[in-house]
């Protein structure tokens, strides 16, 4: 059973050298015994022919073992092997075979099954430009002047056709399968951080004394900011996602941090910057969640370069997470604490106003005021 599922997580460019390597070889054998049989030349040309695709099949699979996994040029061996196996199967014919150039229109097929789109059209380019060649100027080529021989090559050319269509097919649907696989890994990874944080919120709710109502205000409050500002391609789960996010960071804080009225000592200010880093904990290593992880590390980022953790400046700062910062102060001044009254919308505003081209751009704060009013 192991050495089956090891054999099925190949590549699939590997397993067909595999394949071809494996047939090849039992083809060598069953002609050797035939050859010991007959000792014809018929009989000795068969094995010779199934030796020499059993020598470059399992060569080509040995280095594709030998390649980088992620190198390019590793998917290319196997088409292109086959593809001049074909070429000299049809043109040497060593069976002496009528109907070699049906040899030929299975290469789409088993072309669309090894590399992506681009490298597939190119390929099947190739391949029609041999195919229309070896029916002009191959050996079994007639002067179609009678109403069989273009019935024959009419015949061919359909069945190329339909091979090439067929191919495109398998590639759209292998396209769509892969896309359909990424999107529920994709949820399946997103749902996994968002039951993480969730279990956390009443963590954070005993810490800070808030309700996670918090979570949802600022959900709204970023949607409608985001709408109210225009131009940004924000879905809807990240604004959701961010906003859970930044209410579950709280609990990498000390309690104590939560009551202090006074100036943060450096140590402090400090440990305050790490609930930056929890996007980067949670997401990082996962492409769809790049950008919830920016924008998260850079909420607290100033335009005139004074915020945290890295001290970036103007354009340097997502949008984004300017939005996050300004909902963050509007909320923390508007929602009551255990050790001071809440502030009005008019007066959190106008402390937010006195921030414009320091820690804010002018137009963020001025959709903002649009949204509270």
């Amino acid at each position: 059973m192991n050495i089956v599922q090891r054999f099925s997580r190949q590549p699939i460019h590997q397993l067909c050298m595999f394949i071809i390597g494996s047939m090849a070889t039992l083809c060598t054998l069953s002609g050797l015994g035939y050859w010991l049989i007959s000792r014809n030349t018929e009989s000795h040309l068969y094995m010779m022919a199934s030796a020499t695709a059993a020598v470059f099949g399992w060569a080509m699979y040995g280095l594709q073992h030998l390649m980088p996994e992620h190198n390019r040029y590793s998917k290319m061996i196997a088409p292109a092997l086959i593809f001049l196996v074909i070429v000299i199967t049809t043109l040497y014919n060593p069976l002496a075979l009528q109907q070699m150039w049906v040899a030929l229109i299975f290469f789409p097929v088993m072309l669309s099954l090894l590399v992506e789109f681009r490298i597939y059209m190119y390929g099947t380019l190739l391949f029609l430009v041999y195919f229309i060649s070896f029916q002009i100027l191959g050996p079994s080529f007639t002067s179609y002047g009678d109403t069989s021989s273009i019935i024959m090559a009419t015949t061919k050319g359909v069945y190329a056709l339909g091979c090439i269509i067929l191919g495109v097919i398998i590639q759209t649907t292998m396209f769509q399968y892969k896309r359909d696989a990424e999107a529920s890994a994709f949820q399946k990874q997103k749902q996994q951080v968002i039951n993480m944080l969730q279990s956390f919120i009443s963590v954070g709710e005993r810490k800070t004394q808030t309700s996670r109502k918090e979570i949802g205000e600022m959900s709204t409050l970023l949607k409608k900011l985001v709408h109210a500002y225009g131009g940004l391609s924000v879905q809807e789960w990240e604004i959701d996602l961010l906003s859970l996010m930044h209410f579950v960071s709280r609990v990498k804080l000390p309690d104590y941090m939560f009551e202090k009225e006074g100036k943060l000592s450096e140590f402090e200010y400090e440990v305050v910057q790490e609930h930056c880093y929890m996007a980067r904990e949670l997401c990082e290593g996962i492409p769809d969640f790049q950008g919830v992880e920016r924008v998260f590390l850079y909420h607290h980022e100033k335009i005139d370069g004074t915020g945290y953790p890295f001290r970036l400046e103007g354009a340097q700062i997502p949008v984004l997470s300017q939005m996050l910062g300004i909902v963050e102060m509007y909320l923390a001044m508007t929602t009551p604490r255990s050790y001071r009254k809440e502030t009005s919308k008019q007066e959190s505003y106008a402390e937010i106003q006195k921030l414009t081209n320091l820690s804010f751009q002018a137009d963020i704060v001025e959709a903002f005021g649009k949204v509270i009013d």
